[in-house]
Parts: C-alpha cells; structure tokens; sequence
C-alpha cells in the first residue's frame, strides 16, 4: 500500500503523517472497506457501496470491537486495556433509548417482560413469553430473516411504548444488521436499520445511512423518509419541512420506477405522502 500524508489526524486531530496516526491509530488515508474491499475516506461511517459499518482491513484499524451499525468504535491499543470509553458509549446509549422512548411515547415506565429467551430458546426449549408473545428461536433463520424478526419486535414494542423490550432489543437487531453479508444489505435494510437508530437518538448512524441509500439510488425516497424523521426527532422543524418538500417533489418520478423497497412499502409511501407528506 502506497504512503499516505495527511496534515492532521481526521479522527482525533493530532499532527499526523503516514498510513496511520500515531495517537489513535486512526487510518489517515482512504482504506477498503473490511466487507466488500471498496475504497473508504478514511472518516468514512458506512461504505458506500455495500452498507457496512467503516473500517478497514489490516493495520490498526482491525483492533477494532464489533458494534452494532452506526455506532463508530475508536481504534484500541492492542492490549485494549483501557474498556472506560466502551462502558460509558454502552451507558450512554441505553440512557438515550430510554429518554427518547419515554419523550415519544409520553408513557410511565413499563412493566418489564420476561427476557429469558431474548429472541432464542429458553434453557430446556421452553419459550418464554414477553408483552409481545412468545420470542421466536432465531438460532435456525438466515441472517436477514433474524434481522427482519428482532427489528419487527423492536418496532412493534415503540408502538406499544414498551421501553423494556426496546432498550434489549434495539442492540439485537442492530448487531444482526451488521452481521447481514453485503448482498443482504440492501436499501430496505438499510432503511430499517436506520429508522431502529433514529427512534432511540442515534442520529448520526441513521443519517449515514440514508447518504448509502442516496449514493446507490438518487432522490431515494426510503432515504428522504429517514431525514425526515431525524428533523422532527431533533425538532428541527424547518429542516423537517425541507425534508417533506423533497419528498413530494420526487414522490411520482420515484414511484413509477417501482423499486423493490418501494413496492414493499407502498401503502405508507403513498399514505405519507397524502397526509404528513403534503405539510
């Protein structure tokens, strides 16, 4: 691999030069992508070609810890004897499901449900039960098919104002979003995994991802949806606003193209459009 120069440290700052920063390890120049090999900037957050949480093959970059998509882990020493960042990003999060959650839904705090089997088989094969039924055994499913059902079940506990179920399950199903191999990433998981991170504040992720959409398809209306609800989220109403007037711009052209994630989700697109959209 050929040197790379760069001035200042993209990640972290420092006077950096060569192929990596001597502070953070960051990578300084553009590195493929440990998925599919494609070519990252080096502050990319998602490769643009195949939706994979950024970061490179090879060099310091590869100490990193797997975290679920959106959630970009600092590089590490290679002894990784200092886990303080890690605990207070984990504590963090769960503080910001939990807020936004409640903020949303405008409920008390839930009974907490069964979690023995946490979306696989309890100990001795009995299923246990949950506000939301019984939890599947996911352990036979294909990568996507375990994707689908854990974001079904985190989604369906939002709608109920079950904050339990969200906060265990949203890392689930985003950790089996980032184990989907690259042809399983496609718009409408891409979609999915970014409204999972935009219901609990992870917006930078979910903005990352609607920019994966737009790069593999302009004017994407999954991705304009996803903008959307990042605005009224932040309570950013002009940017909201903007958002439903790019929506409405390129709703028809859009439709007639009749893209797969368009015809799975046409009832909504078509009543978004007619109701929220038209604001």
């Amino acid at each position: 691999m050929s040197s790379a120069s760069a001035s200042s440290c993209p990640r972290c700052g420092a006077a950096a030069s060569g192929n990596f920063c001597a502070n953070c390890g960051s990578a300084l120049g553009n590195q493929p992508c440990a998925s599919c090999g494609t070519s990252l900037a080096p502050d990319a957050k998602f490769c643009h070609k195949c939706g994979a949480a950024g970061g490179a093959a090879g060099g310091p970059v590869a100490a990193r810890r797997t975290m679920p998509a959106g959630m970009v882990a600092q590089p590490v020493a290679s002894n990784m004897a200092n886990k303080t960042p890690w605990l207070i990003a984990l504590a963090l999060t769960v503080v910001t499901i939990a807020a936004i959650t409640y903020s949303a839904r405008g409920k008390n705090a839930v009974t907490p449900p069964d979690m023995a089997n946490a979306g696989n088989s309890a100990g001795g094969g009995a299923a246990a039960s949950t506000s939301l039924g019984v939890a599947p055994d996911i352990s036979q499913m294909t990568p996507r098919e375990q994707f689908s059902r854990l974001e079904g079940r985190v989604t369906a506990a939002a709608e109920k104002g079950d904050t339990t179920t969200v906060i265990n399950f949203t890392p689930m199903a985003l950790g089996a979003y980032a184990n989907l191999p690259p042809g399983d990433r496609d718009i409408d998981a891409r979609y999915h995994a970014a409204m999972l991170q935009a219901q609990v504040g992870m917006f930078p992720g979910a903005i990352a991802l609607a920019d994966t959409i737009e790069t593999a398809s302009k004017h994407n209306l999954m991705a304009t949806y996803i903008r959307i609800m990042v605005a009224e989220y932040q309570g950013d109403s002009t940017k909201a606003r903007a958002e439903r007037a790019t929506f409405r711009t390129n709703f028809d052209a859009e439709m007639k193209t009749k893209r797969p994630e368009y015809v799975d989700h046409q009832p909504f697109l078509e009543n978004y459009f007619k109701t929220n959209g038209a604001k």
